[in-house]
């Protein structure tokens, strides 16, 4: 069947084939874009641990450090504190002692004096401005860290004591204890700055990703729609070919089976075309034969027999003779009407004869005797825009499957109301030729094998490149026909060159 353009697949969206049980974590339900995207996220998440770790150990590292330098210093500071009081001419004051130690940070500083009272204890503010104290920010600019985050850095706490003695005599004494806290606060405001930073820019790099993985795998969702087209026998589908050059290839090689499949399915629709042509013609010549044999042999059968009767008539002596003619009347009378349901199966001696629409009637008629006393379905019909002929196998195929689809209605699903429809219709802006057949039957199961009759009309139709649709439930059955006009002209002109 020519086509003036080959259909391309367009991505759709995914959808599930058939429902299964899964588990919750089952990766089987997604898909590639969103695999892809997780790993990235998993191998993101395993950065961030290791970066977080490394952060805690270096604050670790740096707090220890800091607090270890903080409590050398006020070693020193607390001896020149102590140095400057033994010089003072005046009598000693203790409140003097922390002034030297007041820019001291991460340490605690209390000055207490020989009774155990505390002369000062607090912690020793911090400068304002960072240049004050080498370079280090003012405690109130640090976030204050959770307590996770104390207790993953903060060193054990630190404790020392610096005697007072001036003119060897003890005064007081001076304790220094570790405060890590501004250290841990400043770190977490490290972490926190470093770790969003790190969250923006990871999340950033998955919208890309994920944009990426879309554009990427695109050609992979054209491959599976085109893949369904295939087992739905649309052996005209081709793909595009992406820039990849792994899915070209992979998209290349579709596409050549596809074409491989288009010829094979066409070349055993041919095939199955000339089996029917020949069988039909088998067929025709059986008839035939009966027709023209066999039809004389019992009409004279039945003259004969009808003489016999006539002579015999009202003789005593002859009565049973002229009860076995009479009998022999009736069996040729018999054969005669098998012999035309015989001749009407193998081939209707008036189709090509008379229109088709008329054929067809004919079959209606058949079926729709008996029907007036009660005993059987009413059968409706309508018949649209029809020629008298589309060709004898087409022709024949819809006389065939009218027979057989009435005969599965009345007969098999019991129905007592059938509808047929027959003619000539435009769908999708293609021209078909369309029987359906309707009826309020009890319907059929789907999971039995179809019979010899529904298998015949499915493989006449499809081997003339139709549609056959048979759709049943418990309120009735719907049969539905078609073939493109555009094939029926075809199928005409390669029987004219066949023929000639």
């Amino acid at each position: 069947m020519p086509h003036s353009s080959v259909p391309m697949v367009e991505p759709v969206a995914d959808t599930p084939a058939r429902p299964h049980r899964v588990g919750v974590f089952d990766v089987s339900r997604y898909s590639l874009r969103v695999r892809l995207i997780a790993i990235v996220l998993a191998v993101d998440c395993v950065a961030a641990v290791l970066l977080g770790g490394v952060i805690i150990l270096k604050a670790r590292t740096s707090t220890r450090l800091e607090i270890a330098s903080s409590i050398q210093l006020a070693d020193l500071l607390v001896a020149d504190a102590t140095r400057l009081l033994a010089d003072d001419t005046g009598a000693p004051r203790l409140e003097n002692v922390p002034l030297p130690l007041r820019s001291l940070r991460h340490v605690k500083i209390t000055v207490t004096d020989n009774g155990g009272r505390v002369i000062e204890g607090s912690r020793q503010p911090v400068p304002a401005q960072g240049a004050a104290a080498g370079g280090h920010a003012s405690a109130d600019t640090y976030a204050e860290a959770p307590r996770w985050f104390n207790r993953l850095i903060a060193p054990p706490i630190e404790s020392k004591v610096f005697p007072i003695v001036v003119r060897q005599r003890h005064i007081g004494a001076v304790t220094v204890e570790s405060e890590p806290s501004d250290e841990i606060d400043e770190a977490w405001t490290y972490a926190r700055s470093v770790m969003g930073l790190v969250l923006g820019v990871n999340l950033a790099i998955l919208a890309v990703l994920y944009l990426a993985f879309g554009r990427v795998l695109a050609p992979l969702t054209r491959l599976g729609a085109g893949l369904r087209e295939l087992e739905g026998k649309n052996y005209m589908v081709r793909l595009p070919r992406p820039s990849s050059r792994e899915l070209g290839q992979i998209t290349d090689h579709f596409n050549k089976a596809a074409a491989a499949l288009l010829a094979a399915n066409q070349a055993n629709r041919d095939l199955n075309r000339k089996l029917l042509t020949a069988h039909d013609d088998e067929r025709r010549r059986t008839a035939m034969e009966l027709h023209d044999d066999v039809g004389p042999c019992l009409f004279a059968l039945e003259a004969s027999a009808a003489s016999i009767v006539t002579m015999t008539q009202g003789r005593e002596t002859d009565a049973r003779l002229h009860e076995r003619a009479q009998d022999v009347v009736s069996l040729v009378q018999n054969i005669k009407r098998v012999n035309r349901q015989v001749l009407d199966g193998l081939r209707p001696m008036a189709l090509g004869q008379v229109p088709l629409k008329d054929c067809v009637h004919k079959v209606l008629l058949d079926f729709n005797e008996g029907g007036g006393a009660g005993n059987g379905p009413v059968i409706d019909h309508s018949f649209g825009i029809l020629h008298d002929s589309y060709g004898v196998i087409v022709d024949l195929t819809f006389y065939r499957c009218a027979r057989e689809g009435l005969l599965n209605a009345i007969r098999h699903a019991r129905a007592q109301q059938v509808c047929l429809t027959f003619g000539e219709v435009t769908a999708a802006g293609t021209s078909y030729l369309e029987m359906r057949i309707e009826d309020d039957g009890k319907g059929f199961n789907r999971r039995s094998r179809p019979g010899m009759g529904l298998s015949g009309m499915r493989e006449r139709v499809e081997a003339l490149s139709g549609w056959f649709d048979l759709r049943t439930s418990t309120d009735g059955t719907s049969l539905t026909i078609r073939l493109p006009l555009d094939t029926i002209e075809d199928l005409a002109r390669s029987t004219s060159q066949e023929t000639a």
